[in-house]
């Protein structure tokens, strides 16, 4: 290399790293804000009395009546962050629709960095969201939209079907599960809000990747400490409104949540 050429090159060179050394100087976040949120992934595992579970598996109710649960779809909405030092939720998302049909369902949000220690979401559609909505008036993408809600809308209630949990039972001890079973869960009073406690305050980092396992206990939809439902004697309910059942079912399903 000649000495003007070496000159040039060593003049560049050095022009490069004052120009970094000044940058990184004066503001060492210049390119890498911790304004830049983080990501959280929501692992959405199915179980049946604490025990991994999948559709079309047969498990046991409280009742010893054999269940096949065949479909399992609801709506997860406005999912927040409890921030550990203030209180205060921090609101990540709007609607998001879960079929455990799909291999390993799962929920991205972005977050701001920072320590959270809980987490709340609602099980249904918000009331401002779910009455007197025209699903056409969302683009197909969305999961409010014709397309995107797969069926799970009312035309005659106007409004969103929150949860369909649909299978079939043996109404005599182990036998073949045959009766149909169908809850289909909704209208505005039938929402529900889930709040669950981190196993540990946890932080969430600028830029990087956080999962949370969080699981649905089919069997805990239908038993819980301050109820229990039947399936031989309530085995289908369309959550009209003034039904019981469907509350009740709400009110069950929104205990059945657990976070690991």
């Amino acid at each position: 290399m000649s000495k003007s050429k070496a000159f040039i090159h060593t003049s560049l060179v050095g022009f490069v790293l004052l120009t970094c050394c000044v940058t990184s100087c004066s503001d060492p976040f210049t390119f890498w804000s911790d304004d830049v949120p983080g990501t959280v992934r929501l692992d959405l595992h199915l179980t049946w009395k604490g025990e991994p579970f999948a559709l079309n598996q047969k498990g046991e109710d409280h009742n010893g009546h054999v269940i096949r649960l065949e479909n399992l779809q609801m709506y997860l909405s406005r999912i927040s962050l409890r921030d550990e030092l203030s209180g205060e939720w921090r609101a990540l998302g709007d609607v998001h629709l879960v079929d455990f049909s799909a291999d390993h369902p799962f929920i991205l949000e972005e977050v701001p960095g920072g320590f959270y220690d809980g987490i709340k979401f609602g099980l249904g559609i918000p009331p401002d969201l779910n009455s007197g909505i025209d699903p056409a008036s969302y683009p197909n993408e969305h999961p409010l939209s014709v397309a995107g809600s797969a069926g799970m809308f009312w035309t005659w209630a106007s409004g969103y079907i929150f949860v369909k949990y649909e299978g079939k039972f043996a109404p005599e001890g182990s036998g073949e599960p045959l009766e149909p079973l169908s809850y289909h869960t909704g209208t505005d009073s039938a929402y529900r809000e889930v709040i669950l406690d981190l196993p540990d305050p946890q932080y969430f980092a600028p830029r990087n990747l956080t999962v949370l396992d969080l699981s649905f206990d089919g069997a805990e939809a239908l038993h819980g400490p301050l109820d229990s439902i039947d399936v031989v004697t309530h085995p289908v309910t369309h959550s009209a409104v003034g039904t019981q059942l469907g509350y009740r079912l709400m009110d069950l399903m929104d205990d059945a949540w657990s976070l690991h």
